[in-house]
């Protein structure tokens, strides 16, 4: 299946799809339209509160500013129809995948705070397959020049979390996660 349109996403077209599914309850798949990106968002679950509906459209059409092609509202299907154009911005080169899966939490993810053992795993370029599975799913944005960051649903998928290169990825309970700085975690932290 060919997927090399997924390139010209930026971050936040990921952002706004995530947006969308957290405010109506339904996931958004993205799908190619040659120029453009679209998706279906079902709002089934909210047809008779308007305001929230104009709420969720206003946000649909600030998030995607200029590069809106349409928006439209299909209120048999209790559905809105967004195509998006694709940025003209080059974005760095990403690794992983936003696909979500089972968390696997391996062995060398274990440390220690206080006699109390943590999981956790350093956030670098050779580690993304390892985050991606330590986490359920994630991508990496690697710019040419600066950081990497490593991007990932956190806290049962509902929340869009980021950790610096560098930094460490702490598992705190089923489907939770909380990012900390390298200095702050090697001060607290040993390996066991």
């Amino acid at each position: 299946m060919d997927q090399e349109w997924k390139r010209q996403l930026t971050p936040y077209d990921a952002e706004l799809a995530l947006m969308v599914e957290s405010l109506f309850g339904t996931p958004c798949e993205l799908k190619n339209g040659g120029d453009h990106y679209f998706f279906e968002a079902d709002y089934e679950k909210h047809k008779d509160k308007p305001n929230y509906l104009l709420a969720v459209w206003d946000a649909i059409e600030g998030r995607a500013g200029k590069r809106l092609l349409e928006i439209r509202d299909d209120a048999d299907r209790h559905a809105f129809f967004v195509r998006i154009k694709f940025s003209e911005t080059q974005y760095p080169a990403l690794a992983g995948s936003l696909e979500s899966t089972a968390p696997k939490i391996a062995a060398g993810d274990k440390y220690c705070r206080q006699l109390a053992p943590v999981r956790a795993l350093e956030v670098t370029r050779a580690n993304v397959d390892r985050l991606v599975a330590f986490v359920g799913g994630g991508e990496m944005e690697i710019p040419e020049n600066g950081p990497a960051v490593f991007y990932f649903r956190n806290a049962c998928g509902s929340i869009y979390a980021h950790a610096v290169e560098s930094s460490y990825i702490v598992h705190v309970k089923d489907g939770l996660f909380k990012v900390v700085e390298k200095e702050e975690f090697e001060r607290e932290y040993e390996p066991k």
